[in-house]
Parts: C-alpha cells; sequence; structure tokens
C-alpha cells in the first residue's frame, strides 16, 4: 500500500515539475518586440542637451513630452498583450482545495492540481497573435508620429519666438520714428508752420502705435512661455531646416498604419468566419485527498466550440466583412490624402517665397517713397503730414508682414521636412533611441 502511495506521490511531483516547467516556457520577446529592441539595442539613448539651438529645443521637448512618454508605454503595454496570446501555446497550471457536504457535495476535502495545454486552435490562437503583433506594431507608429508631432510643435513654438522678438523690433523702430516726427512737428508749431491739427493727428498715431508695442510684449511672453513649457527654453533661434518636394514614400506611417490596419481586419474577419472550429485541450488531474493522504492521477481531453450564440456569431463576421471594406477603403484614401498634402505644402512653400520677395521689392519702394514724402513735407511743404504718416504706418505695416510670412514660410518647410522623412536627421537625433525604442523613422 505504501509503494503504491509512494508510487503516486512520485508520479504526481513528476508531473507537477513537468507542468511548471512548461508554464515557465514564455521567454523573451519575439517577433516585432524583438526587432525593435535589437535595433534600439545597437543605438546611443537621446540625451538631454544644454544648449540654445533650435536642435537643442527639438531635443529636450522630444524628452519632456508626456504624449511621447505615454506612446511608448502603450507600446510597451502592446507587447505584453503579443505575450498573453501567445501563452496560450503554453501549459498552464492551477491549484485548488475544495470540499463539501450532501449528495451533491464534494465530499471529503481535496487539493487539484490541473495542468491544461492546448492541442489544437485550427489557427485560432495564431490568428490572434497575429493580431496582438499587428496592434503592437501600430502602437510603435503612433510612438513615431507623437515624435514627429512633438518636434513640429517645439519648432514652431521656437519660429514663434523668434518672428515675435522680430515684430517687437519693427514696431519699437516704428514707435520711435513716429516720436521723432511728434518731435519735429511740435517744433514747427512753434515757428508756425504746421497746426495743432496736425499735432494731434500725430499724436493719436503715436498711441496707437504705442498700443501696438504693448500687444507684441504680451504675445511675445506668451510664446515664450509656450516654448518654455514645451521645451524647458524661452529663447527663440535660428531655424535651419531644409525642405525637398514635401512627397512621403509609399512606405509612410500614415500608409503604413492604413495596411496594417487592413491586414488586422482580413484576420479578424478570418477568426470571424471560422469561429465554430473547436477548441481541443489535454488536462492532466492530481487530485490528494486531505483526508487520507492517498492520491490519483488522470488526464481529461475536452472539446469546446461555439456552436450558437443568439446570432452573435453571424453579426460578428458580417461587422467583420464591413470593417475589412472600410480599410480598404482607408488605404486608397491615404493615397489620395498624401497627394493632396504634398501639392498643398508644395504650393505654399512656392508662394510664400514669392510673397517674400514681393515684399522686399514693395519695402524697398516704400523706403524710398517715405524719404521722398518727408522732404516734401518738412523742406518743400507740398505734402500734408497725414500722407506722410500713412507712408510710414504703411512701411512699419509691410515689414511686419515681411516677418510673418517668412515665420510661415518656415513653419511649412518643417512640416515639409517632417512628411520627407528627414528632419529628425536635420536635427540629429535620428540614430538614436528612446525609452527602449528606436527614433529611425521607418525601422527595417
Amino acid at each position: 500500500m505504501t509503494d503504491g502511495r509512494d508510487g503516486r506521490a512520485g508520479r504526481f511531483a513528476v508531473l507537477a515539475v513537468a507542468l511548471l516547467a512548461g508554464c515557465s516556457g514564455l521567454r523573451g520577446p519575439e517577433g516585432t518586440e524583438a526587432a525593435l529592441r535589437e535595433q534600439a539595442a545597437a543605438l546611443p539613448a537621446l540625451g538631454r542637451s544644454s544648449g540654445q539651438s533650435a536642435a537643442d529645443a527639438a531635443r529636450n521637448g522630444v524628452l519632456m513630452s508626456p504624449s511621447v512618454r505615454e506612446a511608448a508605454s502603450l507600446v510597451s503595454a502592446s507587447a505584453d498583450e503579443v505575450r498573453v496570446a501567445r501563452a496560450a501555446l503554453f501549459p498552464s497550471l492551477s491549484l485548488s482545495l475544495g470540499g463539501g457536504v450532501g449528495n451533491a457535495g464534494q465530499g471529503d476535502a481535496a487539493v487539484d492540481l490541473v495542468g491544461e495545454q492546448q492541442l489544437t486552435s485550427f489557427g485560432e490562437t495564431d490568428r490572434a497573435i497575429r493580431i496582438a503583433d499587428l496592434d503592437l506594431q501600430l502602437r510603435f507608429l503612433d510612438f513615431q508620429t507623437e515624435v514627429d508631432e512633438t518636434l513640429i510643435n517645439v519648432l514652431h513654438a521656437v519660429q514663434d519666438v523668434a518672428m515675435q522678438k522680430e515684430l517687437l523690433s519693427v514696431h519699437n523702430a516704428h514707435l520711435q520714428q513716429l516720436q521723432h516726427l511728434a518731435g519735429l512737428v511740435a517744433a514747427r508749431i512753434d515757428n508756425g508752420a504746421s497746426t495743432r491739427t496736425e499735432a494731434l493727428e500725430a499724436r493719436s498715431r503715436l498711441q496707437a502705435a504705442e498700443f501696438t508695442v504693448l500687444d507684441t510684449e504680451l504675445a511675445l511672453a506668451e510664446a515664450r512661455d509656450t516654448l518654455f513649457r514645451l521645451s524647458g527654453q524661452s529663447e527663440g533661434a535660428r531655424i535651419d531646416v531644409v525642405a525637398g518636394s514635401c512627397g512621403a514614400s509609399a512606405l509612410s506611417e500614415e500608409m503604413v498604419r492604413a495596411r496594417l490596419e487592413f491586414l488586422r481586419s482580413r484576420l479578424e474577419l478570418e477568426r470571424a468566419d471560422r469561429a465554430r472550429l473547436p477548441g481541443i485541450t489535454a488536462s492532466p488531474l492530481v487530485r490528494g485527498d486531505v483526508a487520507d493522504g492517498s492520491t490519483s492521477v488522470g488526464l481529461n481531453v475536452g472539446v469546446r466550440s461555439d456552436v450558437l450564440q443568439g446570432g452573435a456569431l453571424t453579426a460578428r463576421a458580417r461587422a467583420a466583412r464591413n470593417a475589412l471594406a472600410a480599410a480598404e477603403a482607408r488605404v486608397e484614401t491615404v493615397a489620395l490624402e498624401q497627394d493632396l498634402e504634398e501639392r498643398g505644402l508644395t504650393r505654399s512653400i512656392a508662394t510664400g517665397a514669392r510673397r517674400v520677395g514681393l515684399l522686399e521689392r514693395q519695402i524697398a519702394l516704400l523706403a524710398e517713397t517715405r524719404d521722398l514724402y518727408r522732404t516734401q513735407y518738412f523742406d518743400l511743404g507740398t505734402r500734408r503730414l497725414t500722407e506722410l504718416l500713412e507712408q510710414e504706418q504703411d512701411y512699419s505695416m509691410r515689414r511686419a508682414e515681411l516677418v510673418e510670412e517668412r515665420a510661415e514660410l518656415m513653419k511649412s518647410r518643417i512640416n515639409c521636412a517632417a512628411r520627407e522623412r528627414t528632419l529628425r536627421g536635420q536635427l540629429n537625433i535620428e540614430a538614436q533611441s528612446l525609452y527602449g525604442l528606436p527614433l529611425t523613422p521607418n525601422p527595417a
């Protein structure tokens, strides 16, 4: 009797060890996660910069961005979901203690050690793993998109600070010029060469210019606050970004995302069409009776299939087909949107460059006209003060428009470089890693 119990106990121990070894067999990253980690391991980690250039602000902005950190965390969470899906390929082990009374009860207390190993699911587990891996790739694309959007936002903020500083310089110069003119008009009044009406007109224009300077100072402070919040620095800097044709490759993030979603939808349709296929499992069982110390060993085989769910299976298959059709249409939509966006950016850059050239020529002409009007008003008396003040106003307005147009042109070039996948390289942050993920735009 003792030998029998010892034999059963031995079989129990062997089975338990085998099951535990199987349950711990899910090792390390595989698939997309392994590829990402391998590539990131070969790249230096992105570090913080103490400089004040636009590239330094962009680098620090990526490191500070909570949205980038959130996207990286979602990539890690998605990688764990792949492990969860892959765990179905390995044995599971559960331990329970129970007992009961009555005819339907479990009887004396017993310890059950139950293992379960999937024998076949007719491809269901493999499809679930592939879907989870596609989700991981989609989350990584979201991370890449968030990095690009952060770079664009920081560089736009740098450009806004630089623009507001230059606008403040233009408006201050206009204010000083009006102050000088007001002084000359006051002197002419004392000499009887001008009227008090002209003095009032000059003072009115002077007050309007003071308001403009005040508004620009406020806008500059707000722009600096925005830049500091995004990058930790508050001064603008020169941005040197070169843009080409603004064309995205066929493997742009938007197109890759659309194709991945199409593949995912196709797998979901396969799952829905084959939902009634059974899953077969083997379940070794070891039961230990607490009362008499005896053990018993068994093996159960289970077959489970969803045959009827009140129409849910048919509805799920129909929904999957519609989702697949939508994903296929999305691929075509992305191709069209890419073409339209490319044309729009190219047109914006070309038009902006032409407007800059026109404004520069117009400003040169206004400068000559302004000098002529001054001579005609102060020396010849053939011009009215209102005409001179209008010329001063037009000259200042055109200079301000030139500053704003150059800023918008640079923003379009930044957007174009991001679309061409060259922005990170120009900022020297491409061949690096962040949060254990590569910053290469299109990793292999």
